[in-house]
């Protein structure tokens, strides 16, 4: 048996993610991704970390903390490396139920006669419901 049958046949474990929860394993899982592809990124420009560094105005140990895999971005850093560097951040947060899935489209603001705005449905404008103030 070859390595990669061994690989193939190997049962499954999570001993690597065992003690933490699920959104602390989503957490680690996307900020290497992030991580991974500002690398990338910055391997398709021909830079090292210390080119990079410059070409961003950061120091080059802020570039090698990008690059850590554990590195807390905010959003605003993100969008802000992402620009710099011709990609592009889209922030996703999706309903784990269907039912609870809506588009933007689906809602609109109004005022209403004291000022305040209220957001209503507007799938069906001739039976408008308002759900919230």
């Amino acid at each position: 048996m070859g390595l990669k049958d061994k690989i193939q046949n190997a049962k499954k474990n999570d001993w690597i993610t065992n003690g933490f929860s699920k959104a602390e394993t989503k957490s680690i899982v996307e900020l290497a991704q992030i991580s991974a592809r500002i690398e990338r990124r910055r391997i398709e420009l021909g830079m090292t970390q210390k080119q990079f560094a410059d070409f961003m105005g950061v120091t080059q140990g802020m570039v090698s903390k990008w690059e850590s895999r554990d590195y807390n971005f905010t959003i605003k850093s993100l969008n802000e490396i992402c620009e710099k560097i011709g990609l592009e951040f889209r922030p996703s947060i999706d309903s784990y139920e269907k039912k609870d899935t809506f588009t933007l489209m689906d809602f609109i603001s109004e005022t209403d006669n004291y000022g305040q705005n209220k957001w209503i449905s507007n799938i069906n404008l001739e039976n408008r419901e308002e759900i919230a103030c």
